[in-house]
């Protein structure tokens, strides 16, 4: 049984694609639901980009940023 996204919160709709990472229309669903003016960072493509967006990563979890 399938169970109806829309009806989940955000938070609970993504622990719940935490725990089913299989179910890729639950995926897209929550994908679908994210905020259109959080920022967007490019995939990166040298190491020296990677350790910079791992930094950013760092500095949000930190609640830097």
């Amino acid at each position: 049984m399938t169970p109806n996204y829309e009806q989940m919160s955000f938070t609970e709709l993504r622990a719940y694609v935490i725990e089913n990472r299989d179910d890729i229309e639950a995926l897209r669903f929550l994908m679908s639901k994210r905020d259109p003016n959080s920022p967007k960072y490019p995939a990166p493509m040298t190491d020296a980009e990677m350790q910079e967006q791992m930094e950013i990563i760092r500095r949000k979890i930190r609640g830097e940023l």
